[in-house]
């Protein structure tokens, strides 16, 4: 398999209902590291980190939304 870019950090996963219509939603309050790497592979690497989550942005199709905390984050 193809590798691909990969976010770690904490992001909270879930779906946003707007009248009938429903989206698949992350929002994301930080990415504490990018890797390219192979999909396959991403479970072990996270489990490995301690990190909260992921997202393969290329294989996402739903909308990604930033917190305030992570606007915050950036100019810390």
């Amino acid at each position: 398999m193809k590798n691909t870019m990969v976010w770690f950090g904490r992001m909270t996963h879930g779906e946003l209902s707007i009248g009938y219509d429903e989206y698949r939603i992350i929002i994301i309050n930080s990415i504490d590291e990018r890797v390219i790497m192979n999909p396959d592979d991403v479970d072990e690497y996270l489990d490995s980190k301690n990190y909260d989550s992921y997202l393969i942005p290329d294989e996402f199709d739903g909308e990604v939304v930033f917190s305030k905390e992570f606007f915050k984050g950036l100019s810390a």
